[in-house]
């Protein structure tokens, strides 16, 4: 195992001495922008990925589903189900996700990434599997009743994976890497939006002449389509159990340096790294067995160095009173034995590029009779975190942040859940696949309109973000979706009726494009933003508020869509839905506001967000 060391360079320019203290070992490698994708970083993308695939895959398939559902158990309401009987059957697995990004985000926090990574996908699993075997009682709950409820437990498990896959996976990765990286877990929401259809259209290929004798028999097509769903999570369970905590963590929040090294030496490539030692560097020593690294280690900007050290050896000690504990405007000062430092403008003493970001500096006498926080017991984390995220978020810059990816989040998914959870009925209004068709035909035709609107419009557009979301940056990426969403959106709701009589592939053509900003947009970057803009100790938490956030308007869109749509016309006609995609089109607007509120990440450390 490496030795827990601290590397620090001291240079001295004129009559002003400053010793750079750069991060431990583990954080550097984290944060080396030489580095592009490494094995440990492979290996946490495909232990998220598959998991989120599944996330994806159970969310959507319920679109392909409820009309089956409607043959089935509600012949005598014109093989539909009722309107107050959908929304809050689509809405249950958005209620689930709600308690479950709260709930995990906060366990992520308080008991680590590793104690809590792998218990959402288990619930995952034990879910899909209860959905696919979902059956009636003799005497009052029927199989849609079962199925409702353990898609609420489907959703808790889906919710924890939201904060706890994002958040392992922007800690594990390398600072030109980390978007990227988030990106690629959520783009597999894009494969299991594709793979829903295609699966659906060849379970019913399958048992078309079953079908067609007798519709009944889509009991057996509707169970398999969401029982293959368990599939990847039950392939990938044992890896997020075995994965090892982040480094971040244990260097920010537990104060366990040993531990992230180990964590990044269970990687051959780290192994070589680790050994390799910075010739002009002094090391600090541990002192009585413990790390002497203060963490979390600040990010300090060039124009902003230490308080120099006299020629004479005595450092210019700051008040007590000019301590800001974190609660002012600039970064926390480093405490360095029982001293505090300011950090203060010094641009007289630096002729370097101020624009440079990653100098961390302070000043002391003795560097190696540093003696800096201990390890940090799980209860002793627990005991403190909560009320420090009260003390974090009740600053508003702080707070400030946080609503902005919480709202932009919340907005998104009404629109998005509005018309992702419902296009096959979209599609039906328009004309595509008419209701009054046989079960098989429509059914199929169906699937087949989801799979275009994927494979043309959503899947590219996570394809895009993947590929210019380190390039262009989150929120340039996010103002354009929710533009561009925002324009097909009314454009969509005013032309509904010249599209419905004159051409269906236009309106086909529009509504891909919507997905594909929604996509290479908004969907993307409120997913990857929350991973980024926060400190180690509250990233999870603040993440399952922020995706909450979005499931408290998912469930808004599944319990009005159908009523909304209804409004001035009979039940099941959706007379509004012109008007409804308007609505959603002026909301996409709105939130370009929002996102003026939230930093932009790109190219920049996690430890800049750490005070």
């Amino acid at each position: 195992m490496a030795e827990d060391r601290t590397i620090v360079r001291t240079t001295t320019t004129h009559t002003t001495t400053t010793a750079q203290i750069l991060p431990p070992a583990p954080l550097q490698e984290l944060d080396d922008t030489s580095k592009r994708f490494t094995w440990r970083q492979i290996r946490t993308l495909v232990i998220s990925s598959a998991g989120f695939f599944t996330d994806a895959y159970d969310i959507f398939i319920i679109n392909l589903v409820t009309p089956m559902l409607g043959y089935i158990y509600y012949k005598d309401d014109d093989n539909q189900m009722p309107s107050g009987i959908q929304g809050p059957f689509k809405g249950m697995v958005s209620f689930g996700q709600l308690v479950g990004q709260l709930t995990f985000g906060f366990l992520g926090d308080a008991f680590g990434r590793k104690a809590i990574y792998g218990l959402e996908l288990l619930v995952i699993i034990i879910a899909t599997i209860n959905c696919a075997t979902s059956a009636s009682t003799v005497e009052g709950v029927g199989a849609v009743g079962f199925l409702g409820f353990w898609r609420f437990i489907l959703g808790f498990g889906i919710g924890g994976d939201y904060p706890m896959s994002s958040t392992v996976a922007a800690e594990w990765s390398t600072v030109n890497t980390r978007g990227k990286m988030v990106a690629m877990i959520f783009s597999m929401q894009g494969v299991g939006q594709i793979v829903a259809p295609l699966v659906t259209m060849v379970v019913l290929a399958i048992f078309r002449g079953a079908v067609n004798s007798n519709v009944d028999n889509l009991d057996y097509v509707w169970r398999i389509c969401i029982g293959v769903g368990a599939i990847p999570a039950v392939l990938t369970v044992y890896s997020r159990f075995t994965l090892p905590e982040s480094p971040r963590y244990s260097v920010n929040v537990q104060n366990d340096i040993s531990a992230a090294q180990s964590a990044l030496d269970s990687f051959p490539s780290s192994r070589k790294k680790s050994k390799a030692r910075d010739p002009e560097a002094v090391d600090v020593e541990r002192d009585g067995g413990e790390s002497v690294y203060k963490t979390p280690y600040e990010e300090i900007q060039m124009n902003q160095l230490s308080t120099p050290v006299t020629t004479e050896g005595t450092p210019q000690h700051t008040p007590p009173s000019a301590n800001n504990n974190g609660n002012s405007d600039l970064p926390r000062s480093p405490t360095i034995g029982s001293f505090d430092y300011q950090q203060q403008n010094n641009n007289s003493n630096n002729n370097r590029d101020p624009s440079i970001s990653s100098a961390r500096t302070l000043a002391t006498t003795d560097i190696k009779d540093t003696v800096l926080p201990l390890k940090k017991s799980q209860k002793q984390i627990r005991q403190e975190n909560f009320q420090d995220f009260l003390v974090f978020f009740r600053k508003w810059k702080n707070l400030k942040v946080l609503l902005g990816v919480s709202l932009c989040w919340f907005f998104m998914d009404i629109a998005f859940y509005g018309t992702n959870l419902n296009q096959a009925l979209i599609l039906s209004s328009m004309g595509f696949a008419p209701e009054d068709e046989p079960p098989w035909d429509t059914l199929f035709k169906q699937a087949i309109g989801n799979l275009i609107l994927s494979a043309l419009g959503a899947f590219p557009g996570y394809i895009v973000s993947v590929l210019l979301i380190e390039k262009w940056g989150r929120k340039p990426i996010q103002f354009l979706g929710f533009g561009m969403v925002g324009i097909m959106f009314i454009i969509l709701g005013a032309a509904w009726n010249v599209l419905h009589d004159t051409s269906v592939a236009a309106f086909i053509v529009i509504f891909a494009i919507a997905q594909f900003f929604f996509n290479f947009g908004p969907n993307t970057t409120t997913f990857v933003l929350p991973a980024e803009v926060f400190p180690t100790r509250h990233r999870a938490k603040a993440h399952g508020i922020a995706s909450a956030s979005g499931k408290l308007g998912a469930i808004i869109a599944t319990f009005a869509f159908n009523a909304l749509a209804d409004v001035g016309g009979p039940e099941g006609k959706r007379h509004f839905l012109p008007g409804v995609l308007i609505i959603f089109g002026v909301i996409m607007l709105i939130c370009i506001f929002f996102t003026t509120w939230v930093p932009e990440t790109k190219g920049r450390s996690l430890e800049e967000f750490e005070n």
